[in-house]
């Protein structure tokens, strides 16, 4: 244990002064500091900060390379680079500092040019270059020049296969199998560049040298790459848990505003999923399965800042890394929070260095992709006055076509659209303090007139260090954003109603009815609505909808390092997480008559979250014997979370125009109400790391939870984990197979909690505005509307991981496989009490319910070269999924997805997963009249041409008794693939992702081709329907009355959500040094993207990547994979440029 002196002369107001004054010169002034040009001559006066332990020296110079402009030039076998030093120094000279590396152990330098040139001992500070090149056999020739040399790895085997290359040429070689090298020719001057997967890439200038030889250091991305973890960081050798990480150059570029988006088939066991296409919606994260009924979404910790609402405020170009936490010992120091799984999300910092400056931008297009086939006005008319003939009714005269337009309503909604995001990003610093500040810039616009996403971002982060045993440090993160909305999904189609659908709108609309009049006008309402309809305009409906958010947030933290001494530290954070919100929707009157949605109606609210974290932890760090070490983290963390909410609405306003859009010109319906909500969890929290010869690995995880959601009672939790990990690459009957460079066997338990179940459910709930009658007069009271239950308590979710990870060939092969179980007990669930109990009251919510999920996951990655010129990566990932509900109160099965006035498509029961869909089976169409006599009876006047169902319980009665289990929205499989190739100057991307086993209830296929209404139908069912035996044994007759039957919830509207999509590819040439050189620029990439180019889907509405989970009914999971005209994914084609100053 080393304590560092003079901790007790301690500054504090000029460590104070110095904070401030940093930070405001670093804004003022970092921008101006770029791109001076640089003297030739070394100054042997600058200051240096140098603190390495048992290094050698080879390792120090390359260090001083880093800290410096200086560059060494030696011979190995002349001068010994391999000695091992010690050095800390503070604020030295470099001079000084030469003296005690090099002078103190026997070796001379001469400083020439702007090298220094080592000596074996000659100190002659005359000599001139070429007699020093002479003295020491360095040849220096002008051309012509041929080096040979060996390049070995850390432990000094020789690595084959190390591409070399001359330094803006094309010439190169590779390292046999003993890792030796010739190359030529080349010139004195030129630079040498060693690169390897899995290794640093190296640039060493020949300097007249005539042999080389150089050692290569695993990159961070190997296994030494380090990994934020819960309250710190581990080496990703070291992880005894199962976590996905994922870096910022598997995100860069890809045209998206979540950030939650980018983790879409990056990590196994990690289902992102869009809720919509609209811009801005919300994208459900889900890891290792649904484990509630409640709210499955992960914790979020932003640079140590807890949150829920996801990362749609963080702009994808400041994050560094994603790390998932996925299993019980990596998430169990999260306690009551970490169910569900936790995304640490770490921005990016500045690094010592001269400044630099980046800046990127791309813009593109946005196109529809798949479109449903509908009916034209011919096939429209055709059909209906054949199913007119059928049921009696007055068909459409046929010398009304000349004059009927023919529109595609989905063209007429689904228009180009642009996208945008420009970013500038300041980043520097020295030994003292490192920063970056940045901003950006986000837009886009939805296929869908009135429907757009922006967001305009400030970030800045900023680390001190005064004293070497002290860190003072803040990330801050400003967030505008404003989203525009129109009716993008949903269980309602009233006018008005904000999950009313604008896409389901164009497919009720038929063809025969114009957009606009001559007038220019809207046109509203069919006409006549008995052979067109009732639906309403969509364009109108979109270009009215005027619904916007506007979100204010700052999201950041400030915290203090202390490290009195070597292995120990003490660390304090105080983060917080403030956002407004203001809401505001005005709906007009329109159409031609103005009688659309009246009275027009203006609604506003502001919501107002304040979410505070204090946290404070310990951290030692020691060995014994460096064959034993320990890690130990103890602390504390409160957290506050406070919401305000006000709302007002009106109707009735006399004149529409914006400007006198406001509550006070509002005649009728004044409506206004608040409310506030409060909560609060403190938490005492420990770690213990174990190692022992780097082989044998265990960790201990506990966290103690007290929350003021739950009871006295049961406001205190423990959540805890063990695992272990064996390392047999540590062994000598392992290391004897030279192939594998890893082999980990690891396995983890754990327990951890769901807090997410709203806010004091032990407390029941009364409400004013009921009457009662006293002396038969009605008179204003209250009751209890909801009750509370004092024996609530977490859910919890016990959690077991079996993992095996696996290298070969110094890493370029890696192969991980996890098998997870997880236990979900306690589920909270609303229990229904009989009417005798008090009809106005919602039942007490109780622990009575279990859920497992279990599965496979494999990740797999490659690294390799053909040649010298082209490399390439290799990733992919698959993931199962079992998911099962264990038990329910009293076992009765609980009903959701409602898809009519009372029928649900989907039940959670016992046995099945959540949410499974539960339906009729649909069995062929009835043919004939016996046919139909002799098959269960399904009720009256069913006819040959009608949908046949299955009498499953073969009772002779076709009834709700007769629905199953068909399926579930749940993926059976999701997986990733990424491709990335480098060829020269041109880089390559291409990322695939896909779902396997899900089912999707396409409910818009009742509107638009169960024929209950004159709605528009699709092409399909217009001129494959049945019209007499044989015909067709897919779709159904065309008649209304027909609809009765045939559009009865079942497996006819139940289809195959599985898919295959071209996420994403991308194009991209470096310009050469030939050429940023003169431009002063370090580097300058333009690159072409597509998103979404490609689907492969048996899925026939428009997008089958969806989770609308938002019904009137708030069903959450329990009403995924239900297509109400859900607003489709958009293909985005960009370009753009990245330039590094």
């Amino acid at each position: 244990m080393k304590f560092i002196s003079g901790i007790q002369k301690i500054n504090w107001l000029k460590i104070m002064r110095f904070s401030g004054t940093q930070l405001i010169l670093i804004l003022v002034f970092a921008g101006m500091s770029y791109a001076r040009p640089g003297n030739a001559q070394i100054n042997m006066e600058q200051r240096v900060n140098l603190n390495m332990h048992d290094a050698t020296i080879a390792s120090v110079l390359h260090r001083l390379e880093k800290l410096t402009d200086v560059k060494f030039v030696y011979s190995l076998n002349r001068v010994n680079v391999n000695r091992r030093i010690d050095v800390d120094v503070t604020n030295a000279r470099l001079d000084s500092i030469l003296e005690d590396v090099l002078i103190k152990n026997g070796i001379g330098y001469e400083v020439v040019s702007n090298r220094v040139v080592l000596t074996p001992g000659i100190t002659n500070r005359t000599a001139s270059l070429t007699g020093l090149m002479q003295a020491h056999d360095l040849h220096v020739q002008l051309q012509d020049v041929e080096v040979r040399g060996k390049v070995t790895d850390e432990n000094g085997s020789p690595l084959a296969g190390v591409t070399l290359q001359v330094k803006g040429t094309n010439i190169g070689t590779t390292t046999d199998n003993q890792g030796n090298y010739v190359i030529h020719p080349l010139s004195a001057n030129d630079t040498l560049v060693f690169s390897f997967i899995g290794y640093e890439r190296q640039e060493i200038p020949i300097a007249g040298r005539s042999q080389i030889n150089i050692q290569m250091h695993a990159t961070a991305t190997g296994l030494n790459q380090v990994v934020v973890v819960g309250y710190g960081t581990q080496r990703k050798v070291d992880l005894t848990g199962a976590i996905s990480v994922i870096n910022s150059n598997d995100i860069k570029d890809i045209p998206v505003g979540n950030a939650s988006y980018i983790m879409q088939g990056k990590a196994s066991g990690v289902a992102i999923t869009e809720q919509t296409g609209a811009p801005g919606d919300y994208i459900a994260v889900r890891i290792r399965g649904v484990g509630t009924i409640n709210n499955n979404d992960p914790l979020y910790i932003i640079d140590g800042v807890p949150t829920t609402n996801g990362i749609n405020n963080i702009s994808p170009d400041d994050i560094e890394s994603i790390n998932i936490l996925k299993d019980a010992a990596s998430a169990a120091i999260y306690g009551a929070r970490a169910s569900n799984g936790v995304v640490i999300i770490t921005t990016k910092h500045g690094q010592a260095g001269k400044t630099k400056i980046n800046f990127s931008d791309y813009t593109g297009v946005q196109a529809r992709g798949h479109l449903i086939k509908m009916a034209n006005t011919k096939e429209y008319v055709n059909a209906f006055n054949i199913a007119a003939k059928a049921d009696g009714r007055q068909p459409i005269p046929l010398d009304m076509l000349d004059t009927l337009p023919d529109i595609n309503w989905l063209k007429e909604i689904l228009k180009p659209a642009l996208i945008s995001n420009t970013h500038l990003s300041i980043s520097g610093g020295n030994e003292k303090n490192q920063y970056i500040i940045s901003g950006t810039y986000f837009k886009q616009d939805g296929l869908i007139t009135n429907s757009s996403y922006e967001r305009f971002n400030i970030f800045s982060s900023l680390t001190l260090n005064p004293y070497k045993w002290i860190t003072i440090g803040t990330n801050m993160n400003l967030a505008y954003s404003k989203t525009r909305q129109v009716g993008s999904s949903g269980d309602g189609y009233g006018v008005g109603n904000p999950g009313a659908s604008v896409v389901r709108y164009a497919l009720f609309r038929v063809p025969a009815t114009p957009v606009y009049n001559s007038q220019g006008q809207f046109v509203d309402l069919p006409n006549p609505p008995t052979f067109f309809g009732d639906g309403y305009n969509p364009v109108a409906f979109a270009k009215s909808f005027d619904r916007s958010f506007n979100d204010y947030t700052t999201l950041g933290d400030a915290y203090l390092e202390f490290h009195p001494f070597e292995g120990f530290t003490l660390k304090t954070d105080v983060g917080t997480n403030l956002g407004i919100n203001f809401y505001r929707q005005f709906f007009p009157t329109w159409g031609i008559d103005r009688h659309i949605n009246s009275p027009n109606s203006l609604a506003q609210s502001v919501n107002n979250e304040f979410n505070y974290n204090f946290t404070n932890t310990l951290s030692y760090i020691f060995n014994l014997k460096k064959r034993h070490v320990f890690k130990i983290l103890v602390g504390s963390e409160a957290i506050k979370d406070d919401i305000k909410t006000m709302s007002a609405s009106r109707t009735n306003f006399v004149d529409q125009s914006p400007e006198f859009q406001y509550l006070d010109n509002g005649l009728a319906n004044q409506l206004n109400g608040g409310n506030e909500s409060h909560w609060g969890l403190f938490s005492l929290l420990g770690r213990i790391e174990y190692a022992y010869k780097d082989k044998f690995l265990l960790n201990f995880n506990m966290r103690r939870d007290g929350s003021s959601r739950l009871s006295l009672k049961n406001r205190w939790g423990n959540f805890y984990s063990g695992s272990a990990a064996w390392r047999l690459d540590k062994e000598n009957f392992i290391k004897k197979i030279k192939q594998i460079s890893l082999l980990k066997l690891r396995f983890s338990l754990g327990q951890l909690g769901n807090q997410n179940i709203g806010n004091y459910p032990y407390a029941s709930l009364i409400s004013g505005g009921f009457y009662y009658p006293f002396g038969g007069i009605p008179t204003e009271g209250y009751t209890i509307t909801s009750k509370g239950n004092p024996e609530v308590k977490w859910e919890t979710s016990t959690q077991t991981d079996i993992g095996l990870e696996t290298g070969f060939y110094n890493n370029t092969l890696q192969l991980t496989i996890d098998y997870f179980i997880k236990n979900t007990s306690n589920m909270l669930l609303s229990i229904p009490e009989p009417s005798s109990a008090g009809a106005s009251a919602s039942s007490p919510t109780e622990n009575a319910g279990k859920v497992k999920n279990n599965g496979l996951e494999l990740q797999l990655s490659y690294q390799g070269n053909i040649g010298t010129k082209f490399k390439y990566d290799l990733s992919a990932n698959f993931a199962t999924l079992h998911n099962e509900v264990i038990s329910l109160a009293g076992g009765k099965p609980i009903p959701g997805g409602r898809i009519d006035n009372n029928y649900y498509a989907t039940l959670t029961a016992v046995g099945h997963p959540i949410g499974a869909f539960y339906l009729l089976v649909d069995d062929c169409i009835f043919q004939t009249p016996i046919d139909v006599i002799t098959s269960a009876y399904q009720g009256p006047n069913i006819q040959p041409g009608d949908v046949k169902f299955k009498d499953l319980n073969n009772d002779g009665v076709v009834d709700q008794n007769d629905r199953t289990f068909v399926g579930s929205p749940i993926p059976k499989l999701t997986y990733g693939f990424t491709l990335s190739a480098v060829y020269k100057n041109f880089d390559l991307s291409i990322f695939l992702q896909g779902v396997y086993g899900n089912k999707i209830y396409n409910q818009v296929l009742t509107d638009i081709e169960g024929f209950y209404r004159p709605f528009n139908i699709t092409k399909r069912i217009a001129t494959k329907s049945w019209h007499g035996p044989g015909t067709s044994n897919t779709f159904p007759r065309l008649s209304w009355k027909g609809a009765i039957n045939n559009k009865q919830p079942s497996t006819r509207f139940l289809e195959d959500g599985s898919y295959l999509r071209l996420k994403n590819i991308q194009i991209g040439y470096t310009l050469g040094n030939n050429i940023t050189s003169k431009l002063k620029i370090s580097s300058i990439r333009i690159f072409l993207s597509v998103q979404n180019l490609l689907t492969f889907t048996k899925y026939t509405g428009l997008d089958p990547e969806q989770y609308i989970s938002n019904n009137a009914l708030n069903d959450g999971d329990r009403a995924v994979g239900i297509d109400w005209g859900t607003y489709p994914s958009a293909r985005t084609f960009t370009a753009g440029i990245n330039i590094n100053f």
